[in-house]
Order: C-alpha cells, then sequence, then structure tokens
C-alpha cells in the first residue's frame, strides 16, 4: 500500500535512515514537510503497516529508498503519478524491472590517509560562480539554474546545505558542498574544480574537509561509473553500493 506522508511521521524519518537515498528524502521532508505543492513524499507499506519504501519528488525528480519488497507496486505507483527522473539503488531498479539511463557508484568515506593540502577555502555561498563551475563539470543532476537556487539556498537557510569554496585572486576555482544533511548522515556532492585549475588537489581538500567535519555521522557521496571513482578511493572513499538513474521515456 502506497500513501502521502503526513506531517511529522517519525517513522518516515526513521525509515530513511537506511541508506543515501533515504538521507536525501529525509533532508528534504525536514525542510519542506508537506507545505508545498512541488515537494511530494510517500510511503510503500507491507500487509502488517511496516514501511518497506519512501519516495520524495521535487520538481519531477524522485527519490527512492526501499527494502525491494514488493517492487512492482513502487514501480506502477511511480508510473502513475509521474517523474522526469528516480534515482535509487541499482538492485531496486532492476527488481522494479526497470532500465536504467545512468548508473555509478555510492562511495562512503572512511578516512584520508595522505597529507592534506593547504588551501584558502571559505564557506560563503556565491552561487552564479559555483553553479557555473559545476554545470561545465557536467556533474548528474544538475538542473537549471533558477530552480536550483532556490532550492539549495532554502536547504542552506534551514541549515542542512553549505558550500565550501576554495578562493584564489578573490575568484571560486574550486567547490564542494554538503548537498544533503541529517541526524545521522551527509550526502556530499558537487565537487568540481575550474578546468584551468585542476591537477592542484584542491577538489580533495575541499572534500576532505567537509567529510571530517562530519566524522560522527555517515558521509557518502554519488560519483558516476567512471575513473572518477578512482579519485575518490584515494582520498578515503570506499565503494558502498551502487545507483541508478531511471528516466520517464513517455
Amino acid at each position: 500500500m502506497l500513501k502521502a506522508v503526513e506531517k511529522g511521521d517519525k517513522d518516515f524519518v526513521e525509515f530513511c535512515r537506511r541508506d543515501v537515498f533515504g538521507t536525501r528524502i529525509s533532508c528534504l521532508y525536514n525542510c519542506y514537510s508537506t507545505d508545498y505543492d512541488f515537494v511530494k513524499f510517500w510511503k510503500q507499506t507491507d500487509y502488517d503497516g511496516n514501511i518497506i519504501s519512501a519516495v520524495s519528488r521535487i520538481d519531477g525528480d524522485a527519490t527512492l529508498t526501499s527494502t525491494g519488497e514488493n517492487a512492482e507496486e513502487i514501480h506502477a505507483f511511480l508510473q502513475i503519478v509521474g517523474f522526469c527522473t528516480v534515482q535509487c539503488e541499482k538492485r531496486i531498479a532492476e527488481l522494479m524491472g526497470a532500465e536504467s539511463s545512468l548508473e555509478g557508484y555510492v562511495v562512503e568515506y572512511i578516512k584520508n590517509k595522505n597529507e592534506i593540502k593547504e588551501i584558502q577555502a571559505d564557506n560563503i555561498f556565491r552561487p552564479k560562480e559555483i553553479y557555473d563551475i559545476i554545470k561545465s563539470a557536467k556533474l548528474v543532476g544538475v538542473g537549471d539554474y533558477l530552480p536550483w537556487l532556490s532550492d539549495t539556498t532554502f536547504r542552506i537557510n534551514r541549515g542542512v546545505t553549505s558550500a565550501l569554496s576554495a578562493v584564489e585572486g578573490g575568484k571560486t576555482v574550486a567547490c564542494a558542498m554538503k548537498l544533503f544533511s541529517t541526524e545521522t548522515a551527509v550526502l556530499l556532492g558537487a565537487v568540481a574544480t575550474r578546468p584551468e585549475y585542476r591537477g592542484r588537489g584542491l577538489a580533495g581538500a575541499l572534500v576532505t574537509r567537509l567529510a571530517e567535519s562530519e566524522k560522527n555521522k555517515r558521509v557518502e557521496l554519488l560519483c558516476k561509473h567512471d575513473s572518477i571513482v578512482e579519485f575518490y578511493k584515494s582520498i578515503g572513499f570506499e565503494v558502498k553500493n551502487e545507483w541508478s538513474i531511471i528516466t520517464d521515456e513517455q
């Protein structure tokens, strides 16, 4: 059974602690609750009323965390309510019989044993500069500027999102962000460097600083199925899972 989540659903939040997809869902739920039409939350329960899946959808892009039980039902539900994309565990996409348009790794921070480069960095959110850097890096999930700015600023104002930027000559040259934070976990992302500044260890230093600042939480990051995963392994991350993005082709 699937139904909309109501305000203050502690069981929903608790279920979302299970993985990185739940981190994003729970963070959005804590920020937006059920007060906005463009953000929706649903939960799937078994016959005993136990939650087996949680879904968020913001501006058409959905995130799913699931045990995999009754995958056919959740897949049918997503097709009914509609979506542009769904991101979930690769195993769940396979159980739903859905074809992935993109796949990658879930990596978790353990410890960077390298000497960390000293860089000039600050926590000032410079949206246009950061957006230009991450857009040029062709990162997954970076949409148009105004929707990105609106959602990111909303979460920054609620203290669950923050940016760390490397600055040279008064210009942002590299960035990394805590995209979604909860009491138990953090999802990092938006890791990018201007082309002319790459190879200087800036991104690695930024990511490590953010990860170390949240070492009492589970710190994770989503990266594509390509050589970038070796970069994250080199700075103390380990591959823990795989993700898939499903695209609506209708």
